[in-house]
């Protein structure tokens, strides 16, 4: 699950597997998927830290919302600034879900996350997603079902 103080779980992180590093927020959700898929533990530093609103955005939040949901076993730690993140993958299970993505970002932004995991889950996905369907910054889900 989500724990918003990263200590916690900080030595369970170090010995389970070798931690990949990263800094600021560029490539946040393909980081995520490829530490998902190589299931690898990463650190990401510095997030926005020196932005006027610093730290992880609300759609980020989500994406590892839901992350969380097609895992099991994942362990996800977010700093009290929001600038530093961790995150252990579990499994990739798939299986029913719904989540809201909210409305910073259309679904396209959570679909090309998901259309890169479900080959791998256990069980086929049937994610029920609730939110935009067009926004600016992302491909229509229209366009990323093609």
């Amino acid at each position: 699950g989500i724990n918003a103080e990263y200590g916690v779980h900080q030595v369970h992180l170090l010995t389970t597997s070798v931690m990949l590093y990263y800094t600021g927020s560029q490539n946040f959700r393909y980081r995520l998927v490829l530490a998902t898929l190589a299931k690898k533990p990463i650190k990401i530093k510095d997030i926005r830290a020196f932005s006027e609103n610093p730290g992880v955005k609300d759609y980020e939040i989500s994406l590892l919302r839901l992350l969380d949901k097609v895992t099991n076993g994942s362990v996800i730690e977010i700093n009290e600034t929001g600038t530093l993140v961790k995150y252990k993958p579990g499994v990739i299970v798939g299986g029913q879900v719904t989540h809201d993505c909210g409305n910073a970002r259309g679904m396209g932004y959570f679909l090309e996350a998901l259309i890169l995991l479900a080959p791998f889950a256990k069980t086929p996905f049937n994610i029920t997603l609730k939110g935009l369907t067009n926004h600016p910054a992302d491909l229509s889900v229209r366009a990323s079902l093609q």
